[in-house]
């Protein structure tokens, strides 16, 4: 695998890895490459503001997160597509922090009106500021490294125990690391943030054409790096996670949403928890460009395949067009099919409380369990899954309403914002300090010589 010039090439020379300096190149060997995943948690937690917001990482609990970072969104109040801005973050933020089935915050769009030496940092302070749940982000320089550390300390929750924030690695596949991109990451790793190590494999593109082919390229890159991660932070915890998709053959674009990405995905999961790890993956691609027909079945296909197969953490909420356009209705329909695959996928509970033979012999031939107080006390314990985008009224009333499944998703939209914006920052005015000053630090850290900005 090719690391580059950098601390991760000279930890694995080090642990008597095979390298290459000149060409960056390192060849480990497995028993290495075993060492480290199997000094890998299963377990552990990402802390919200207080415990009550943190997200237990448990073998069979899945948890659904935002993600893809797009500099596009679709505004839902003029229908248009755009470049995304500050207060496309916050929005999309404030919505996540109130979805039932969002768990953790990944920044739904990339900000274009924010100057460049701010924007990583900025892009923390923002969902630090407008959500209480665990929130993740990247580093592309060494120099954001200290402002991150700075933040995560600051909102809350201990990093060796439960850490607020998480950074996210990308691979370049094929077989291949950013050299700073993994320190920077691996700094916080030892700092105590766990690391999401993501390889995003193009089958027949970056990877070979077939599922078990590009599937085996991604594995290599993300046990390559996690070996790389562990020999400078040995006490990191890490996710194994595969994000791919495939070149279109037809069309020679980027596919999401397409079938086989689904069994690429769904086949990674399997392979890394038969390695002992927490996993992440995509699980609500699709290729569509705005919420309609094809966004929903290919999200609840997907969703509901990468789930079945114990998925930790599932990413897709809010994204259109192959992850490289946001909508925040889309978040709104994307909670709603979430929390109906959640719950087909429950099981269902047979006892002799639930099978009510009392009640059954009782009201014999008649129909007339809506009166019963035992239909009342179920129903508000949540019996019954109550959904806001799916209609179930008559075609008389829904007629009468006027208002498809997209237009009832945006005025929803609108209420969470309007609570939100009555509800302010979660951030105190000391916390609001240490965010200001690293983004500034970390900004003239960017711009003096020598920084490579």
């Amino acid at each position: 695998m090719r690391f580059g010039q950098g601390d991760a090439l000279e930890a694995l020379a080090g642990a008597g890895a095979q390298v290459d300096r000149e060409t960056g190149v390192a060849r480990l060997p497995s028993a290495l490459v075993e060492d480290a995943l199997a000094r890998c948690p299963r377990e552990f937690v990402l802390g919200g503001a207080t415990p009550e917001h943190d997200c237990h990482i448990t073998a069979g609990t899945p948890h659904h997160h935002s993600s893809g970072s797009p500099t596009i969104i679709l505004d839902h109040r003029t229908g248009e597509r755009r470049s995304a801005t500050t207060d496309d973050l916050r929005e999309a933020t404030s919505i996540l922090d109130v979805l039932p089935a969002a768990d953790i915050v990944w920044p739904l769009v990339s900000m274009t009106d924010c100057p460049q030496e701010r924007w990583q940092l900025t892009h923390l302070s923002t969902m630090l500021a407008h959500t209480q749940k665990h929130v993740m982000t990247d580093v592309d320089a060494r120099w954001q490294v200290a402002g991150t550390r700075r933040m995560a300390e600051a909102a809350g929750g201990d990093l060796r125990t439960r850490p607020r924030v998480s950074i996210i690695f990308c691979t370049a596949s094929p077989l291949q690391a950013h050299t700073e991109l993994l320190d920077a990451s691996t700094d916080l790793a030892a700092a105590g943030l766990p690391v999401v190590v993501m390889s995003m494999p193009i089958a027949g593109g970056t990877a070979p054409i077939t599922i078990a082919g590009s599937v085996t390229v991604a594995v290599a890159e993300i046990i390559g790096t996690i070996t790389a991660v562990k020999l400078r932070a040995p006490e990191a915890r890490v996710f194994f996670s595969m994000v791919p998709g495939l070149l279109d053959m037809r069309q020679t674009t980027f596919a999401y949403g397409a079938l086989e990405a689904h069994l690429q995905a769904a086949l990674a999961v399997e392979i890394g928890h038969e390695l002992g790890l927490p996993v992440q993956a995509p699980g609500l691609s699709t290729d569509a460009k705005h919420p309609g027909i094809q966004a929903a079945f290919e999200k609840a296909l997907k969703g509901l395949l990468v789930t079945s197969t114990g998925c930790d953490l599932m990413s897709g909420l809010g994204m259109l067009e192959s992850a490289n356009l946001a909508s925040l209705p889309q978040l709104i329909i994307d909670d709603e099919i979430v929390r109906m695959i959640d719950g087909l996928l429950g099981g269902i509970e047979i006892t002799s409380e639930t099978i009510m033979a009392a009640d059954i012999e009782r009201l014999s031939f008649s129909a007339a369990y809506l009166k019963e107080k035992e239909t009342r006390r179920r129903l508000r314990a949540g019996e019954q899954f109550l959904p806001l985008i799916a209609d179930r009224s008559s075609y008389d009333h829904w007629q009468a309403e006027g208002k498809d499944e997209l237009a009832v998703a945006c005025e929803r939209v609108e209420e969470v914002l309007a609570e939100a914006s009555e509800r302010g920052s979660y951030l105190d005015a000391e916390q609001q300090v240490v965010m200001e000053a690293s983004i500034a630090e970390a900004a003239a850290a960017a711009l003096a010589p020598g920084s490579g900005r």
